[in-house]
């Protein structure tokens, strides 16, 4: 229930070492901290286009004094989320989703920051853990998935600019997603991105997102402008992004956005008081089926109503238009 409660001790030894442990800092990572005005916090935990995601975990970090590089760090970071629970399902072979990873920032100041990550997701879970009528409960564990990807973002002047990528690699196992049958009990129809009767082979997928955002400081307006594409494998583990309906970062297709923040000039009662209002247009168009998913195939939209083997459980989407409108207060 809680996004990010956390404890640190830095200057080990007095020595440039921190060690962190808690509900990491794992959402709004950079740059994903423009479109929502906020500042980035800490080390800005994970890159916004590798993870969005509530995770509880432990990392220990390390700060040389580089001239070169300003301001950086390399961390290895460990997360684990507790799928398997109190009470075991029956008929499972559920085990714990564990994360490892490594960040490094190679440059770190005010007007340019440039970071690369990589990080491993181990036995990754088949079903959302809510236990819904659609999806049953999480059963199986199907695999494991590899990420790497960085970004790197500037400001010159007024105009803040970013430009990240990311790959997914997919290393599936022989345990799929089950459905109730009924009287035929429970039915394997998928895995890590394969259907049943295909094989289990590992995909890989890339997304690339790029924008930027204007400020105008004398009358608190800020106007950002913003692209993002997934490929046919793309997952991006990313479920916690602010966006209305999906996370558009792990979108299979194009994303387009503009969005105007106005903030309230007036003086802040909290010594951290911020106001502003928000509107904002998305254009989604998908390429493939099963965005922000990894139970399946991916399938080419265009081609399914010539495919009547490919039929979906849902009609999917191939276009969507999301217009905003918000009025936010922080303290």
């Amino acid at each position: 229930r809680v996004d990010y409660a956390y404890a640190t001790w830095s200057n080990i030894g007095e020595m440039p070492i921190w060690f962190s442990v808690g509900r990491r800092p794992t959402t709004g990572g950079i740059p994903t901290n423009l479109r929502e005005n906020i500042d980035k916090v800490g080390t800005a935990g994970v890159p916004g286009i590798l993870g969005d995601y509530a995770c509880d975990g432990a990392t220990v970090g390390y700060a040389p004094d580089i001239a070169a590089m300003p301001g950086a760090f390399v961390k290895l970071c460990y997360g684990k989320g507790y799928d398997r629970g109190l009470i075991t399902t029956a008929g499972s072979s559920l085990k714990d989703t564990d994360f490892y990873g490594v960040m490094a920032g190679l440059y770190d100041t005010e007007n340019l920051r440039a970071q690369v990550q990589y990080q491993r997701g181990v036995h990754i879970f088949d079903a959302p853990s809510d236990g819904s009528a659609l999806t049953g409960p999480v059963r199986h564990n199907l695999g494991n998935i590899d990420w790497i990807g960085g970004v790197v973002m500037g400001k010159v002047s007024s105009i803040n600019l970013f430009l990240s990528a990311a790959q997914s690699k997919t290393h599936p196992n022989d345990q799929m997603f089950e459905v109730d049958a009924g009287p035929a009990g429970l039915v394997p129809v998928a895995g890590l991105l394969y259907d049943a009767g295909s094989a289990a082979e590992g995909r890989t997928g890339t997304a690339v997102y790029v924008g930027g955002r204007y400020d105008i400081d004398s009358t608190g307006t800020k106007i950002g402008v913003e692209y993002n594409q997934g490929s046919k494998y793309w997952i991006g583990m990313v479920p916690a992004a602010d966006d209305v309906w999906t996370s558009k970062l792990g979108t299979r297709g194009s994303v387009y956005e503009i969005y105007i923040i106005q903030e309230l000039r007036n003086k802040p009662i909290a010594k951290k008081g911020q106001a502003f209002f928000k509107i904002g247009y998305q254009l989604y168009k998908f390429d493939y089926t099963g965005s922000n998913g990894w139970v399946g195939a991916p399938k080419k939209i265009s081609d399914l109503a010539a495919t009547p083997a490919n039929a979906q459980m849902l009609a999917p989407i191939e276009k969507a238009t999301d217009i905003y409108a918000t009025f936010e207060v922080r303290f």
